[in-house]
């Protein structure tokens, strides 16, 4: 099984590569969400920053955000297929409901920390970048990290054995998995409409980032945080192999090499955007750079949090994937991810 692991081996290929070999190109790129850190500080400035001055000014791009464009985020690889956009960076949330095998990369309580993370999307890359190409055409350039997914709750908590009964807003069909096997209801409900749900008593918790939820009020109303993320929040940079296919290689060689500068340090920025979440919504920690600290009550992980995660992980999340993904999807999990952290997705 060959990993998906862009390195400096890319970037060496352009060490002699002069600017005048470069054709001009000018790129239409979609973006995630222009509201968190992300899109400003990683996203937007690989393609109007990076990637023109690595090309002497010759690439440019027109770069949206699909807030801007009025979008959820959905609808980025559709806008990829149909040539509206020619690369754009998307969460894999969005796109596993259409085929569990993107559902692998960012399986709920798989990973509890960012190198365990790092490893796992890197031995699991290749299977994604397969099914990029074959299920939707497209080449995929990078997988990065979105801050840490980490879990709150309106009411008081001693730990993940104490949410039973308790309606907890997903986003995902793997998070529903640990919210059931909690003993919860899990309840998918859009960002935006999370605090109007939590004041009215229709979810009692919720899951997103730290900044993410810091940025849209939750610690208004809800009082506790737990402090152990329950999964990463991938997300990917691809663009259509239609486009990809009419690049020349000088061209193809730099923007590989500088999407895998662009996914390092995302990955190198992660510790410091999870610890401002906590920062930021409990005033614990590192001192908030994003404003006034939220006041929360921290939550911390026990000997008995662990066993939880283990089991819930065997029971429910890897048992239920291996259902909705089958036999052969479940075999090369098993052989990349599942290999790297000692689990096995078993039906």
């Amino acid at each position: 099984m060959k990993r998906f692991v862009i390195t400096a081996g890319a970037i060496c290929l352009l060490a002699g590569t002069a600017f005048a070999e470069i054709r001009e190109e000018k790129f239409k790129v979609v973006g995630l969400w222009n509201i968190g850190a992300m899109y400003a500080e990683h996203e937007a400035p690989l393609w109007n920053t990076a990637i023109p001055e690595a090309s002497g000014g010759k690439i440019t791009a027109d770069v949206q955000s699909v807030t801007d464009l009025g979008l959820k985020g959905f609808e980025t690889v559709k806008l990829l297929q149909t040539g509206v956009f020619d690369a754009g960076f998307g969460a894999y949330t969005y796109i596993a409901s259409g085929n569990p095998v993107f559902e692998g990369i960012d399986l709920a309580l798989a990973s509890d920390s960012s190198e365990t993370s790092r490893r796992m999307v890197d031995a699991y890359g290749q299977v994604v970048a397969d099914a990029f190409d074959k299920i939707h055409g497209l080449k995929l350039l990078a997988n990065y990290p979105y801050p840490a997914q980490i879990l709150v709750c309106r009411d008081a908590f001693s730990g993940l054995g104490d949410l039973k009964g308790r309606k907890i807003r997903v986003y995902s069909t793997t998070l529903g998995d640990m919210a059931e096997g909690l003993g919860g209801v899990s309840a998918t409900i859009p960002l935006a409409d999370v605090v109007p749900a939590l004041q009215r008593g229709v979810v009692d918790c919720g899951i997103s980032s730290g900044i993410s939820m810091y940025t849209a009020k939750w610690q208004d109303v809800v009082k506790y945080v737990y402090e152990t993320p329950v999964s990463a929040g991938v997300g990917f940079l691809a663009m259509s192999n239609k486009k990809w296919n009419t690049l020349d290689a000088d061209t193809q060689a730099l923007i590989e090499a500088e999407a895998a500068k662009f996914a390092d340090k995302a990955w190198a920025a992660l510790d410091d955007s999870a610890a401002q979440g906590i920062a930021c919504l409990t005033g614990e920690g590192d001192q908030c750079r994003y404003g006034e600290p939220g006041g929360m009550t921290l939550v911390k992980a026990t000997e008995e949090d662990d066993a939880i995660r283990r089991q819930l992980l065997a029971d429910f999340v890897l048992k239920r994937f291996a259902q909705r993904c089958g036999e052969e999807c479940a075999a090369r999990w098993n052989e990349t991810a599942g290999k790297m952290v000692g689990v096995d997705a078993r039906q």
